[in-house]
């Protein structure tokens, strides 16, 4: 089954490395970090996997390529003698935009202003203080389209998937969906029910925090940078018109 042959193969894999770690006498003073850099490939038979049970995005929505969870939302494990605690979780949001700024504080090396304009350190995750990382996530498709999670709202600036799943955002668009998503992942974590007409103002609100990372230069506090090329949140020339009226009046 393609969904055990993958697991079986990365275990194996993981276990050599480990292996090799322990082998060099280096294993009680080595940090490992797993993880992955998106969720699962639909290519690799996804549908075929959850028709045998195994479904890789777990209960969010799309996989590798998409906006939505399924194609972002991946483990992350930290093995640190000394220092994480054996078999402990942490629930905080955090990205691997991240590492920059934790491998800099663990090795006492402050970051010019103009490196790492996305990223927290995680050192004091790793020593057990469990507090927010960031106020929000910004992340995109593979399409470019952007979303921005902030406590239990999310906002995806594109009418569907924004990369490889159905609808693909020329689908959602002459389907007629509208030109934005919001989803309460609280209530909601699969994506399921765009509530999107419901709050417009938490809509317009998010929008003007993606403006303001955008024009700042980075999403984390310090001197304004400028981005190396023009961005533009929305993949056209304007906003849709919907949404540029919403964002003109407030409501």
């Amino acid at each position: 089954m393609p969904s055990t042959d993958s697991v079986v193969e990365t275990d194996w894999s993981i276990g050599q490395v480990m292996k090799a770690i322990r082998q060099s006498g280096l294993g009680e003073n080595t940090i490992v970090m797993l993880a992955s850099d998106n969720g699962c490939a639909p290519y690799i038979n996804a549908r075929g996997m959850e028709q045998e049970g195994h479904f890789a995005s777990a209960w969010f929505r799309g996989y590798k390529s998409d906006i939505w969870d399924g194609g972002h939302r991946i483990p992350y494990i930290v093995r640190w003698p000394g220092v994480v605690r054996p078999g402990s979780t942490c629930m905080e949001t955090v990205e691997l935009t991240d590492l920059t700024a934790t491998v800099a504080d663990i090795l006492g090396v402050p970051l010019p202003p103009n490196a790492g304009v996305d990223s927290v350190s995680l050192l004091p995750l790793f020593k057990g203080t469990h507090r927010e990382v960031h106020p929000y996530n910004v992340y995109q498709s593979i399409q470019g389209n952007f979303a921005i999670q902030e406590g239990k709202w999310k906002l995806e600036l594109c009418p569907g998937s924004g990369g490889w799943e159905d609808p693909k955002n020329s689908e959602a668009t002459a389907q007629g969906l509208p030109a934005v998503q919001l989803y309460d992942m609280d209530s909601d974590i699969s994506e399921k029910t765009n509530v999107e007409a419901a709050h417009p103002d938490i809509v317009a609100r998010l929008i003007k925090v993606l403006e303001n990372c955008v024009a700042n230069g980075r999403s984390t506090p310090g001197p304004r940078q400028t981005n190396d090329v023009d961005i533009n949140l929305w993949k056209l020339p304007t906003p849709p018109a919907a949404i540029e009226k919403l964002l003109q009046t407030g409501n």
